[in-house]
């Protein structure tokens, strides 16, 4: 019997006791759902979510070292001039691997340019697992940190938290994972890069928080699972449906036009195929969190130690981003997902993508809709 068939209900037995996990993580959803502080977002409020920066002591073992300098000149040249507040969406100092001490010593640019934010504009860090003990680590305990944040837009809501939460591994043995990864990872240099629990993981944790914000018609902002998502597609879906729309158009175009989707078609499927191969059962599933339609409820900020590049989520002006920053001195990204130009940061190497933009009325309105 194949995974995918145990999803979709080979194993009853496997199958009830998912369920009774389930109903169980729901709980502990709803429970942060309810004490999240409220943040109201007017019509020109501008917040940027970052996640999984994954800071270490600047050592050969800390994936935030590669990018670097690209966060902080954008943060500080792009986000803080532009008066974004800023939230840093859990996991950002990478305390299962290293000491506080030894982070703040070698990061003490980011840590002021995070306060910097703190008194421009505003400053919202949520805890996630990685850097949990922030609340025992140091003192004082800082009273500022947070587990949720819930932004509200007219009568709707956007959900802002890690979405470890809705994992059972980590919500019943965070701390074996920390133990694992300071005294053996570090040791055999494995990388928080890929995510370090499989794909099989990273899915139930997407369905678990897709289920809880569809059944409530919320957006749910998270990060956790390193995989970049926006209105619930990830980016094999928004291949998929974009080839399927290019195909659509061909026969009615000119000639000229036809060979442009040619091309922009055969890049579409070079990627894809990268994809698949990359993760097979990844692929096969990246579709299933409703059978009938996709709510366009969940949405991740992805991670800040991508080997191209980092991603973030914008949510501004009334509507929401997923922009992808990229080094071009390092090469370009080997697919940007969309044919959009590329926005130069001043003077500098780096680059602004917006892959996916939406208003924020329209998605909510489709919530509201179809769930």
């Amino acid at each position: 019997m194949t995974r995918l068939q145990l999803l979709q209900g080979g194993d009853k037995e496997g199958v009830r006791r998912q369920r009774a996990r389930g109903r169980d993580l729901t709980n502990v959803l709803q429970e942060l759902f309810d004490a999240a502080p409220r943040v109201a977002l007017g019509p020109g409020g501008r917040f940027v979510v970052w996640s999984d920066l994954h800071m270490g002591d600047g050592g050969p073992q800390d994936d935030f070292r590669r990018n670097a300098d690209l966060v902080q000149a954008v943060l500080r040249r792009y986000y803080l001039n532009a008066g974004y507040s800023l939230v840093l969406n859990g996991d950002i100092e990478e305390l299962q691997r290293f000491r506080l001490g030894a982070i703040q010593s070698r990061w003490q640019e980011m840590f002021s340019l995070f306060e910097e934010f703190r008194r421009k504009t505003d400053l919202y860090k949520i805890v996630g697992n990685h850097d949990e003990a922030l609340r025992c680590e140091g003192a004082p305990v800082d009273p500022s940190l947070l587990d949720a944040v819930r932004l509200t837009f007219n009568n709707d809501t956007l959900f802002l938290f890690h979405g470890h939460q809705a994992t059972v591994f980590f919500e019943r043995f965070n701390d074996v994972s920390g133990f694992f990864l300071r005294y053996f990872a570090n040791t055999l240099r494995i990388p928080n890069l890929p995510v370090t629990y499989e794909s099989r993981k990273k899915y139930r944790t997407e369905h678990r928080v897709y289920d809880f914000s569809s059944s409530r018609k919320i957006v749910s902002v998270i990060g956790h699972t390193h995989r970049p998502l926006f209105e619930s597609l990830s980016k094999i879906d928004t291949i998929r449906y974009r080839i399927e729309q290019l195909c659509r158009d061909y026969p009615a175009v000119s000639p000229r036009a036809r060979a442009l989707i040619e091309a922009v078609i055969s890049e579409y499927r070079r990627e894809l195929a990268r994809l698949w191969d990359k993760d097979r059962e990844d692929g096969l599933r990246s579709s299933l969190y409703n059978a009938q339609i996709c709510i366009p409820c969940l949405f991740n900020s992805g991670c800040a130690i991508g080997k191209r590049g980092v991603t973030a989520i914008e949510i501004a002006d009334g509507a929401i981003s997923l922009v992808h920053w990229f080094d071009r001195a390092r090469g370009q990204p080997r697919f940007d997902g969309e044919e959009r130009a590329a926005q130069r940061l001043d003077s500098t190497e780096y680059y602004r993508t917006v892959l996916k933009q939406d208003k924020l009325e329209y998605i909510f309105s489709r919530i509201r809709l179809l769930a």
